[in-house]
């Protein structure tokens, strides 16, 4: 199961991206965007999203101004 980068704090992100010898591919596979984030590949570096990948966006409140925001589904 992946763990949601978001999650992490600042530090600990910060040791994920220092690691050497860590493609961008074991990151994908290791790590997923929150769900609403319908941002293609959002944590793609550089061609993803900036906030959330260098770790501005911890909460869904953040993201809530974003074009790529999806809010949850209601479930009655």
């Amino acid at each position: 199961m992946k763990k949601y980068w978001h999650r992490l704090n600042n530090a600990q992100q910060k040791r994920v991206k220092e690691r050497k010898d860590y493609t961008l591919g074991e990151f994908m596979n290791e790590y997923s965007q929150p769900d609403w984030c319908e941002y293609p590949k959002a944590l793609e570096g550089q061609f993803g999203c900036w906030s959330l990948f260098y770790g501005t966006a911890h909460s869904e409140k953040f993201c809530k101004k974003c074009e790529c925001y999806k809010p949850p589904e209601v479930t009655e």
